[in-house]
């Protein structure tokens, strides 16, 4: 497939309903869990209302018009429901729709979030992930000794 157009723009409401689908296969499908559509409903919306207070930040990827990923992350605070590391930046959740991995989009989104992270003064970002650890070796991140005490995941830094 010919990539013509690449766009990674902000999360608006218009994306809520297709988020949702995104968020669905992520867990279903990537993560293997069960999980209720009125729970998929219930996470996405609380996103929703996080990332319109600003307390979180989402991009949603767009390749040739059409969703296909997003990238959540935030500066740890205690106003948000996870705060390991306060003024750290923190990668939450990266999603890419499965038929576009392996094109350099998920980079695009992880450089995107780690400038706009950088720009409101974060000097360091982490990541917790139990999984793609040479993604993540790529982008500039070295796993830690460490496992979150939220998660229990290995932490990466960078």
């Amino acid at each position: 497939m010919l990539i013509e157009r690449i766009e990674i723009r902000p999360f608006g409401y218009e994306d809520l309903n297709r988020f949702k689908e995104m968020f669905s296969t992520y867990f279903r499908e990537d993560f293997k869990i069960e999980i209720s559509d009125a729970k998929i409903n219930f996470i996405c919306n609380e996103i929703a209302e996080s990332v319109t207070r600003k307390i979180t930040w989402m991009d949603m990827l767009l390749v040739d018009g059409n969703l296909s990923g997003f990238i959540y992350y935030q500066i740890d605070n205690p106003e948000s429901d996870w705060c390991e590391r306060e003024g750290w930046g923190f990668i939450r959740e990266i999603y890419i729709n499965s038929n576009m991995r392996g094109k350099g989009l998920g980079t695009k989104l992880v450089a995107g979030a780690e400038k706009e992270l950088y720009n409101k003064g974060v000097r360091y970002i982490y990541l917790t992930s139990d999984e793609m650890g040479q993604f993540w070796n790529f982008c500039g991140y070295k796993k830690t000794e460490k496992l979150s005490d939220i998660n229990h995941d290995p932490i990466y830094e960078k």
